[in-house]
């Protein structure tokens, strides 16, 4: 990316000498326009596109954020700013160093840009039935981990052909209920997608907790609960542990494990038993046994006695005998906690607060206040980080594209970038 003031008047002063000898420069607005183009689509927007001659016209004009709303309906903004923010969202950890494209990028590029006919929209992220192949230099509809890096550089990433449907590695069409938009896309071992993530190994708590932390910007510790009760801790998790009930210098293992995101009720049962990665990668557990269920534990050996919760083995017992497991009807209630201790309030939750199944608990959670805000305050770190916005100002960036709040919100993230670069907290 080009930085600097020397910088942008180099720049403008290439694009000024394709003009008229007697153009009149306009330094000032072609500065703010190269700033807001930079931002957006990383400087892959060429200063010869009609494009950018456009934008230095609004920013003339007064109108910041046309300018902006300009390059960000660019091919460009999903060759770099959707891209970028589609690769940091394969792990809660939003940082897309050494992530590749996958068919969970490209999903997320879709409904960030509109490709593929479709209409851009966040609130459908972790829910929408669908797969987006990419089209490769040949014209051939592929996945986007087909491409290699070099040729994800030059395609058009707002070029994408969609299917109906999901299908694991193994090619198992997944049942609607099940599907979790990005969250349940991978075809492959290995392709960095968040499937990956989130099923390999352990007990698929943190795929879950992946979701609510990249939905919400929440931590674990935030939504921690002294209100919850042992039923709602997952099986495996001793109960026999002397910092169960009470912690050690920290809140007990309930408060997380029945209160917070991996309780039984806040979505675990909906993909603890359901996913896991083999060798062939993501996969859809069609017939579990004791041995593939994870809610018993990351030990395969260890299941079987942690379902039945053997009393007289020695040591003590490594299971919670009072936990029903986890519901076969995929069920969740994120009311039966998070209600009581403010969680709810905290996010914004306008959806039901129970259901059955990842597709339903993922279009709801994307309905709460604090997504938009969440994604308001992402894009804020990536185009201003030095920037100083107010809780008002953020508000007012999100509510401009949540729909649940206000019937004109967009829906669209490139409002809230558009927003975001124009705003004078950003200058």
């Amino acid at each position: 990316m080009v930085r600097g003031l020397g910088a942008y008047l180099l720049l403008a002063m290439l694009w000024l000498s394709t003009e008229s000898a007697h153009a009149q420069i306009d330094v000032d607005a072609t500065v703010k326009a190269l700033r807001l183009r930079n931002g957006i689509t990383g400087g892959l927007l060429p200063v010869s596109d009609p494009i950018f001659a456009n934008m230095v016209t609004r920013v003339q004009a007064g109108d910041l954020y046309g300018a902006a709303l300009l390059a960000a309906n660019s091919r460009y903004f999903a060759d770099y700013l959707a891209r970028r923010l589609a690769l940091q969202m394969q792990t809660p950890a939003l940082d897309e160093t050494g992530m590749t494209d996958n068919d969970a990028t490209a999903f997320l590029i879709a409904h960030f840009t509109g490709a593929a006919g479709t209409v851009p929209r966040l609130s459908t992220i972790f829910s929408e039935n669908a797969t987006y192949l990419v089209v490769d230099s040949s014209g051939q509809p592929v996945h986007a981990a087909d491409i290699s890096f070099e040729e994800g550089l030059n395609i058009n990433w707002t070029q994408m052909v969609r299917i109906n449907g999901q299908e694991d590695a193994t090619g198992f069409v997944l049942p609607v209920k099940h599907v979790g938009g990005y969250l349940t896309l991978s075809d492959r071992p290995n392709d960095n997608s968040f499937a990956i993530f989130g099923a390999t190994a352990g007990t698929n708590l943190r795929m879950i907790a992946g979701f609510w932390e990249i939905a919400t910007g929440l931590t674990l510790m935030d939504v921690a609960s002294q209100a919850a009760t042992v039923q709602q801790v997952p099986r495996f998790v001793p109960s026999f542990d002397p910092n169960f009930f009470v912690g050690q210098g920290q809140p007990a293992c309930m408060s997380c494990h029945a209160g917070g995101m991996v309780s039984l009720d806040h979505g675990y049962s909906t993909v603890a038993n359901t996913f896991d990665v083999t060798g062939d990668g993501f996969i859809f557990v069609q017939n579990s046994t004791t041995g593939s269920k994870k809610s018993l534990g990351s030990d395969r050996g260890a299941r079987g006695r942690v379902q039945t919760c053997n009393l007289s083995r020695t040591p003590t017992p490594v299971c919670n005998p009072e936990s029903p497991d986890v519901d076969p009807n995929n069920s969740w209630n994120v009311a039966q906690t998070w209600q009581q201790s403010g969680t709810l309030k905290a996010m914004g939750w306008v959806g039901p607060t129970q259901g059955q199944g990842l597709q339903a608990l993922g279009y709801y959670a994307a309905q709460s206040w604090i997504f938009y805000q969440n994604l308001t305050q992402r894009v804020i770190g990536e185009l201003c980080p030095l920037g100083t916005f107010s809780e008002t100002e953020i508000n007012r960036i999100a509510g401009a594209a949540n729909p649940w709040a206000d019937p004109a919100g967009t829906d669209d993230i490139r409002t809230i970038v558009a927003m975001v670069a124009a705003s004078p907290g950003c200058l």
